[in-house]
């Protein structure tokens, strides 16, 4: 869904879903109150701050908690809860893993043992994970996960758009140089990745003073193309790739009650069809042959799946005084990759790929960070896997087209669909070059952060008025016939 900015929008939409904002807020923080110290080793935070949910609706929120003392040794005094407090609707404007606790396994475990796999490759950039877990209710188990917070910084999207060029590069760059320190081991095993899965403790139970040792995942000697075993023996692999294809294609649904618009036809050598029913116009069959997921499996590593500027930290760095008679100036610089809950191992183009499909929902509508990333990450997928890469690009973007044809009067489509027209952008046959500006075009100014915000009311509000005109007229809350002025009501 969209969410309005406008407090008069998301008002109508809140008493639509018979939801009081403030009371939800009010109850989730008694509970978050009781929660704490449960899971904190009784520990008791001197404050704690909700920080702000872009979806309110949404039974999900993070708080900053802050200690006097340690909640125990070794464990910083300020962390970051955020917790599920009900099932998160698949919605193709956010993407989201798993919606329910699966037994009695937190729907955060996988993402906080990749995490931990990256702190051990960037330790000075990525959060360390203190516990996950289930939090066991008379009404519903909750889930849960805290890491450590990281003193001084801001999310990336408050400052990227008022930064010069150069500042952008800089930090586009920093970030690059990261992503390629997580790639430098790739194409393991299924067994490689489980066992470093496995190895992390996230139980709450550990040495918080000692060293964190994980199985270090190492890249292992590579075998020609012509001399890996047929399957069965790759089985695993290809079970990967699929499986993960799969994910993406049922989570692209706008709704629950949707099926996936993509569909998979396995063939007996393990290669496999994607075909997409659901769409509105004819699509292209896509085919994964086996030689394609070898390929794919050589190029596996640790992907965030969600680098967007929300999920980047920056703080302000002083840099040597130029000269002798200079003054100490101060720059921003890459502090942290945080919100971790969509990485898995996979293929640096179906990274690549699922911000091709996502670009222009409300939360991934920046034109100009997109653009920079393309051009400075194109490298990370490996021209002698071009073929298979260019497949995997393709196919992301299909199964998210084709399953925008399911969504009706759902806002994410409209946004999608304003956004391409505002930025004057198309999709290039070259799926490695990715949305790009149309022919006459690139010298073209994107929108304000206003005018977007603006145009997502301007979808919630057709949306609601549409909705409003199978309710007699004299029904209206005035909030509505307000809001509604517009249309003439």
């Amino acid at each position: 869904m969209v969410v309005p900015t406008d407090p008069k929008l998301l008002s109508i939409l809140a008493d639509r879903a018979g939801v009081n904002i403030r009371q939800l807020e009010v109850g989730y923080r008694e509970f978050v109150d009781k929660m704490i110290p449960k899971v904190l080793w009784e520990a008791k935070p001197s404050s704690v701050d909700l920080i702000h949910s872009p979806e309110p609706f949404i039974a999900r929120r993070a708080y900053k908690l802050t200690f006097d003392e340690p909640p125990r040794p070794g464990v910083p005094t300020q962390l970051i809860l955020d917790v599920k407090l009900g099932p998160s609707p698949i919605n193709a404007g956010v993407f989201v893993n798993i919606t329910n606790p699966v037994g009695n396994v937190s729907t955060f475990d996988a993402a906080g043992r990749c995490q931990e796999i990256a702190r051990s490759w960037l330790p000075d950039l990525v959060p360390r994970v203190i516990r996950v877990g289930i939090y066991e209710t008379d009404d519903g188990d909750v889930d849960y996960i805290v890491t450590e917070h990281m003193p001084n910084t801001v999310t990336l999207d408050k400052v990227w758009s008022s930064l010069t060029p150069q500042s952008q590069d800089r930090i586009m760059g920093q970030l690059v140089t990261a992503l390629e320190t997580l790639q430098k081991e790739h194409g393991f095993s299924e067994k490689d990745i489980q066992d470093a899965l496995e190895a992390v403790n996230l139980s709450g139970n550990i040495d918080y003073t000692a060293p964190a040792v994980l199985n270090s995942l190492k890249t292992p000697e590579p075998i020609p193309l012509d001399q890996i075993p047929a399957w069965p023996p790759q089985f695993t692999l290809q079970k990967r790739i699929r499986l993960l294809l799969q994910r993406y294609a049922n989570e692209f649904r706008p709704a629950r009650h949707h099926s996936p618009a993509t569909t998979f036809t396995e063939r007996k050598d393990g290669s496999f069809f994607i075909r997409f029913p659901g769409a509105d116009h004819l699509m292209d069959v896509q085919g994964l042959t086996c030689r394609h997921i070898q390929e794919l499996g050589r190029a596996l590593v640790l992907c965030h799946m969600d680098l967007e500027p929300r999920n980047i930290l920056v703080k302000l760095v002083e840099q040597p005084a130029a000269g002798t008679d200079g003054k100490p100036e101060k720059e921003l610089q890459l502090a942290g990759i945080v919100s971790w809950q969509k990485a898995t191992f996979a293929p640096f183009s179906m990274e690549r790929g699922l911000k091709d499909a996502l670009l222009g929902c409300q939360f991934n509508s920046d034109y100009a960070w997109y653009r920079l990333f393309v051009e400075r990450t194109k490298h990370l997928i490996p021209d002698r896997f071009s073929n298979a890469s260019e497949h995997v690009l393709a196919v992301m973007v299909s199964m998210r087209f084709a399953a925008r044809a399911l969504e009706c009067d759902y806002t994410t489509t409209s946004h999608q669909q304003h956004f391409y027209a505002m930025e004057k952008i198309t999709m290039t046959s070259n799926r490695k070059d990715g949305w790009v500006r149309m022919p006459g075009a690139q010298y073209h100014e994107s929108p304000s952060d206003w005018e977007y915000r603006e145009m997502g009311n301007g979808v919630v509000r057709k949306l609601l008025y549409n909705h409003f005109q199978t309710i007699p007229r004299h029904s209206w809350p005035q909030k509505a016939v307000d809001a509604f002025a517009q249309y003439g009501a």
